[in-house]
């Protein structure tokens, strides 16, 4: 009896727990939007919002006459550099995506997949170091007058996103491989023809979504755009200087006054890339209806673009009418006559297989290409700052604090180590439960319905917000505001905030992986569902639980925006509570490149073991999900 009633107060206690944290997680993003467009509205009192949106003169410093904010050459630096670098990014992910389906064998792109996600998570303050170091010379003797210039700014931006891409597209494809490409071979059609007719345009709407969402990353990058970009207020040109909405917040807020019209200025300016974010993020859930964007892509039917390809397996004896089968419709048709459909497929000439064999060949060379050129960008990556920066390193440079008349062009980077440890521990422990309790929530409670579309549209959006806005939001309320001055605990909020969807969204995802049977045969035990919650399915998932909120950790760690206002400071020794002010590794390399000279042998060493911390922390999760999932096969 007694071992009822206590079991009885466990599943209270956990499902009081689930309910508590969900509406501490809604409260708190609630409270983040509604707090930026509060902070944006006196704007609109002096300055009309057409004006603010089309007029390219900027001027918040004005001595003598009106102050002036237009943001739209900003506006455009965004769009510009954003659609250029999908541009790009997409032409090599789905070249790359091919080859891991196709080309590539199935041990060999397991082994490769963690090496893209490292890619992932390299900070982007790194992908900027490089794009200074590397990218703009290259630029300069190209003939570009100051090297930094809208077009480096997107081929870095593109290299920094095609991870993302390649993983969403590849996942697409390898699903409508293992489902029709067998059958398809089967009845005959080469494997060029299969990928160009079929599995590509039954992959658009997926291609189409990576795009959407790729875009909602690219618009809010802030720290590899603002060091290459040449942050000028001028209208976008491919091979002129430019600036993006998140350079301008980066650049601009440690220099408005609380509360005046530049401040407010600012924050709308963060509104209205919010508003893109979330328009982004709106057609992807409309795309996720398939009938809602079938007027966009007119590639055949329906249920060919929901379900992949339409097989008719009461007819799959026919032969294939290849006639039948053109780029814009990726069914395949049977004909009731095989007879007359058999010479079509049999009786072709000389000049349609040479067509046929010089597309396959083209294709090949497409997807190898573009396979070998993203992870040539890889390999350069981590052997450049290995060769540039393994001579700094050495027990003095890890365990040093900064010296130097130069500041941190002697001495090592201890104090950073430390506070970027502080600030990323500390964002962990805030938004784990949150994040934990609400992937349960939507998972195993939430009842399908429009409020639960609500909830994940709202943690999707979330995870667009751009990581400079959280900071600009983190300033204003904990810095100013709260009067916690600049602190370990107010940049690891506004981290929290930043890793919390992107915890909630992979929790989720392997919640949904375990076995329904599991949970059934739970069920019919008798066993309460927080019962099940707590002994079988958290046991379970641990391993893959604590390798997200590892990755959640890396994530954090290269974080530059979020603390660039909140927390970090030029010098400080290491933190010794979470109200005081810390160094960190992604600022500290930041200000070593902006010193230049002879602190620059200094940023290499410290971008080096920014990576190797990565590079540790990212073997680790995927050492943790291979041991989940070997477990789960078990």
């Amino acid at each position: 009896m007694r071992n009822l009633k206590s079991r009885k107060l466990e599943n209270s206690l956990f499902l009081f727990f689930v309910y508590a944290f969900l509406f501490l997680s809604i409260g708190i993003l609630s409270f983040f939007f509604l707090f930026l467009a509060k902070e944006s509205l006196p704007l609109f009192e002096s300055v009309s919002l057409p004006s603010f949106l089309f007029s390219s003169k900027w001027n918040p410093m004005a001595f003598t006459g009106t102050a002036s904010f237009g943001i739209f050459h900003f506006l455009m630096g965004s769009i510009s550099v954003s659609f250029l670098a999908l541009l790009f990014s997409t032409l090599l992910s789905l070249g790359c995506s091919i080859f891991f389906a196709f080309y590539f064998w199935e041990q060999g792109r397991r082994i490769l997949y963690p090496l893209l996600d490292l890619l992932s998570g390299i900070p982007s303050v790194v992908y900027g170091f490089i794009g200074l170091t590397v990218g703009k010379p290259l630029f300069l003797k190209m003939g570009v007058s100051t090297g930094s210039c809208i077009l480096l700014a997107s081929v870095l931006l593109s290299i920094l996103i095609f991870p993302f891409m390649v993983d969403s597209i590849t996942d697409s494809m390898v699903k409508l491989k293992a489902k029709y490409f067998l059958e398809a071979r089967a009845l005959g059609l080469s494997p060029a023809y299969i990928i160009l007719r079929l599995i590509l345009p039954s992959s658009l709407r997926s291609i189409f979504m990576a795009f959407l969402l790729g875009s909602g990353r690219a618009l809010g990058e802030t720290m590899a755009v603002m060091m290459v970009v040449g942050n000028a207020n001028l209208f976008p040109k491919l091979l002129s200087k430019g600036e993006t909405i998140a350079s301008l917040i980066a650049l601009e807020m440690g220099s408005a006054e609380y509360h005046s019209l530049h401040y407010h200025a600012l924050y709308a300016s963060g509104l209205v890339l919010l508003l893109l974010v979330a328009l982004i993020h709106l057609l992807v859930k409309m795309g996720e209806k398939p009938g809602v964007l079938l007027h966009i892509f007119r590639f055949g039917k329906k249920n060919a673009l929901q379900d992949g390809i339409s097989w008719n397996a009461s007819k799959s004896s026919h032969a294939v009418d290849t006639d039948t089968v053109t780029s814009k419709s990726p069914s395949v048709h049977f004909p009731e006559n095989r007879e007359e459909a058999t010479p079509r497929l049999l009786i072709t000439g000389k000049r349609a297989q040479a067509s046929r064999s010089f597309s396959a060949v083209l294709l090949f060379l497409y997807s190898f290409l573009s396979f070998l050129l993203i992870f040539s960008a890889l390999l350069f990556f981590f052997l450049y700052i290995f060769y540039k920066g393994y001579k700094v390193i050495s027990p003095s440079f890890l365990l040093d604090t900064p010296k130097g008349m130069v500041l941190g062009e002697e001495g090592g980077i201890f104090p950073a180590i430390t506070g970027s440890l502080a600030f990323s521990l500390t964002a962990l422990v805030l938004s784990g439960l949150p994040s934990l309790f609400t992937a349960l929530f939507m998972v195993f409670y939430a009842k399908e319905g429009k409020k639960k579309e609500s909830l994940h549209f709202f943690i999707h959006l979330l995870s667009g917000v751009p990581s400079i806005v959280l900071g600009l939001f983190s300033y204003s309320l904990f810095v100013y505001q709260l009067k916690l001055g600049r602190s370990v605990l107010s940049g690891a909020i506004a981290l929290a905030i930043m890793i919390f969807p992107f915890m909630e969204i992979r929790m989720e995802k392997i919640f949904e992986e375990v076995p329904k049977s599991y949970l059934h045969s739970s069920k019919s035990l008798g066993c309460s569902k927080g019962y099940t919650l707590r002994k079988l399915v958290l046991p379970y998932t641990l391993p893959e639980l604590l390798s997200t909120m590892l990755l959640a950790f890396c994530f954090a760690l290269g974080a530059t925006p979020p603390i660039l206002f909140t927390g970090g400071v030029a010098f400080a020794k290491s933190p010794t509570s979470l109200l005081s002010p810390a160094m960190a590794l992604p600022l500290h390399l930041y200000l070593l490149l902006v010193q230049g000279g002879s602190s620059l042998s200094r940023a290499y060493g410290t971008a080096l073991v920014m990576l190797f911390l990565l590079l540790i922390g990212n073997g680790i999760a995927s050492l943790l999900t291979a041991y989940c999932h070997r477990k789960w096969q078990k």
